[in-house]
């Protein structure tokens, strides 16, 4: 059977950030504030224009240092790691159909979806801090009783021992 894939570990905020482009906005920030300040702020010879403008420029520089340095020396190779780790046996992956899909509610607002895939069995929750580095999108109908599906996954989950983290979610065509 064929599959197209879903969802990945890749697709996470945690991978689609890089510390790079963080260091970037630092220094196009600052940069733009040396720039308002150095223009808009009266000298009142109290000191007060010097402060913000080597403050400033101390920010842009290290923004512009640390983007330099991440980007050219300190490389990130998360992305390559990742998917050497989806596509080495090291990590299990079952393929089959959707059984026992059941949908809860905890506390009243957060979600849980649970779920067996050939006896293995898989939970993810709704919750805000959950979202970070898993897959967690409940009521999108995509997953259901009957749903084809190849699922690469660790063992142990956050919903508890019997349960799997999904790393990647491909559905059947």
């Amino acid at each position: 059977m064929k599959y197209a894939t879903y969802w990945s570990i890749l697709d996470s905020p945690s991978h689609t950030i890089k510390s790079n482009f963080i260091a970037l906005i630092i220094f196009l920030s600052a940069g733009l504030l040396w720039v308002l300040v150095k223009k808009m702020k009266r000298d009142k010879d109290n000191g007060d224009k010097a402060i913000l403008l080597w403050g400033t420029g101390a920010f842009a520089f290290l923004g512009l240092l640390l983007f330099f340095l991440l980007t050219f020396i300190y490389k990130d190779n998360s992305d390559a790691e990742t998917l050497k780790m989806l596509n080495s046996p090291s990590v299990a992956m079952v393929e089959g159909v959707i059984s026992n899909f059941h949908r809860t509610y905890r506390n009243g607002r957060e979600i849980i979806e649970s779920f067996t895939v050939d006896s293995v069995q898989f939970a993810y929750g709704d919750a805000l801090l959950g979202r970070f580095n898993s897959f967690t999108k409940t009521n999108n109908n995509v997953i259901y009783n009957g749903q084809a599906v190849r699922i690469t996954y660790k063992r142990n989950s956050s919903y508890g021992n019997n349960f799997n983290s999904i790393l990647k979610l491909e559905i059947g065509l």
